[in-house]
């Protein structure tokens, strides 16, 4: 799965979950820019990456399309993610 995000803007609980998790805006936008994996959840995706200066990695980003103006909404980050099997 290929997705491409020009335009993402924080919801207020995800800006939050930025700053509690100590997530620089430039980590997010490389996330948001080239994830390592792509989930789909419905009408969420999950966006996962890697960073090798972190030591709660995997960090993850839920995210859904704002319909309309290409816009996607965080919703919420995570660190320490883990695929559920």
């Amino acid at each position: 799965m290929k997705l491409i995000i020009k335009k993402w803007a924080l919801t207020p609980h995800a800006a939050q979950r930025v700053f509690e998790r100590k997530i620089s805006l430039q980590g997010l936008a490389a996330l948001m820019n080239s994830p390592e994996e792509i989930i789909s959840q419905g009408s969420k995706v999950i966006l996962t990456k890697t960073f090798s200066n972190r030591r709660d990695n995997k960090i993850a980003a839920v995210v859904v399309e704002k319909q309309g103006d290409d816009l996607w909404l965080v919703i919420t980050v995570m660190v320490n993610f883990q695929v559920k099997s």
